[in-house]
């Protein structure tokens, strides 16, 4: 029954197929994906688009990124404008000058004390994600939904 289509195509047309033959050239079906770019997800973040931020989260995880890794990001995200908000130059909040420049730009969609508390709340919530008491997946999309 196999047999009956073998060699045919997904509308019923026979094709030609050499198995044996088969052409060195063609890319494996294993093909490297392309690179997620985590760093939209920090923008949206900062831009405190809640929604684009949870539909970026989901396609983070979906193309492969740990909940750990993505965790990193977002912190690292959260401390830019932290140290954008508190320092008046890039050269002294130890950031790139386009990082700073584009944090600076964020912090009219935060207050200093709503940073801080954000902060906070990742870090508590990393914690006790390792001691068991949640998991790092659950903290993030809490956070996303809560900003």
């Amino acid at each position: 029954m196999a047999e009956e289509y073998y060699g045919k195509n997904l509308f019923g047309e026979k094709v030609d197929v050499d198995l044996i033959g088969a052409d060195e050239s063609v890319a494996p079906l294993s093909a490297p994906k392309e690179q997620f770019n985590i760093f939209a997800l920090t923008d949206a973040i900062g831009a405190r688009d809640k929604r684009n931020a949870w539909m970026i989260y989901e396609k983070a995880l979906a193309s492969g990124m740990t909940a750990d890794e993505i965790f990193y990001r977002v912190m690292w995200g959260v401390k830019s404008l932290i140290l954008s908000d508190r320092c008046d130059d890039a050269l002294v909040a130890g950031l790139n000058p386009f990082v700073y420049k584009k944090s600076k730009s964020f912090l009219k969609n935060w207050k200093s004390q709503e940073l801080e508390h954000l902060s906070l709340k990742l870090v508590k919530g990393y914690h006790e994600s390792r001691r068991g008491k949640s998991t790092v997946d659950s903290l993030l999309e809490r956070t996303i939904l809560s900003i």
